[in-house]
């Protein structure tokens, strides 16, 4: 069975590793500088940046911004990076943006990195039939409570050394939707970003035809 949606909200979520902490970045001088890089590769004023030394591991520097009707949010940490982008504005914008984070430390080692997608959808279609295809099965005594279901999976591509998980449910948000999740971690890390997103894209594609899921996307 086939459905087609659109999309309402796409989140994407983008989380770094690293191989090792970065205490030398505790040091002023060294923060000073990581400041400087961050200031330089997002246009920000120091308004911007946020510090906090009670949460160094993973939001030592936080810093957010609007570009358009997309929102940037990110969590430096001296362990781990988190950068979140709501509503992008089409593939070109997340690449840039999440392009230019990864430069700022694309020296460092890193020991595995996440990329996650996260979608509310709408549709004309029978949202509720298509996840009963897709899971028809349920246990007996389920069956007059049942208000909803789903499915998850999870695959493994040995090559790029990286698992996905998906999620697809009943929308909590959007009435009559789906709410689509695929999270794909790359562990042990073989790539820089610009490789894992173009890895990350061509399996989301291939998901979407697994499921029979046909998202037109706005232009």
């Amino acid at each position: 069975m086939e459905l087609v949606v659109k999309p309402i909200r796409t989140d994407l979520v983008y989380q770094i590793f690293f191989k090792e902490s970065a205490l030398e970045l505790a040091k002023e001088e060294s923060r000073i500088s990581l400041i400087s890089k961050i200031l330089k590769a997002f246009g920000l004023r120091l308004n911007d940046i946020k510090s906090n030394n009670e949460t160094a591991s993973n939001d030592y520097i936080h810093f957010s911004r609007f570009y358009g009707p997309s929102f940037f949010d990110v969590a430096f940490g001296l362990e781990e990076v988190s950068a979140t982008l709501q509503t992008p504005q089409n593939e070109a914008q997340v690449v840039d943006l999440y392009g230019r984070l990864f430069q700022v430390f694309e020296k460092r080692p890193i020991s595995f990195q996440k990329m996650t997608i996260q979608r509310q959808l709408s549709t004309e279609g029978d949202a509720t039939a298509f996840l009963k295809s897709l899971n028809p099965h349920s246990p007996d005594n389920f069956e007059k409570l049942l208000h909803g279901r789903g499915v998850y999976y999870s695959l493994k591509i040995p090559e790029h050394e990286l698992t996905i998980f998906i999620t697809l449910v009943d929308s909590l948000f959007v009435e009559g939707g789906l709410y689509l999740s695929v999270e794909n971690q790359f562990l042990p890390n073989l790539y820089d970003f610009e490789n894992a997103f173009k890895i990350t894209k061509d399996h989301y594609d291939f998901i979407l035809k697994g499921l029979n899921l046909n998202i037109e996307e706005e232009t």
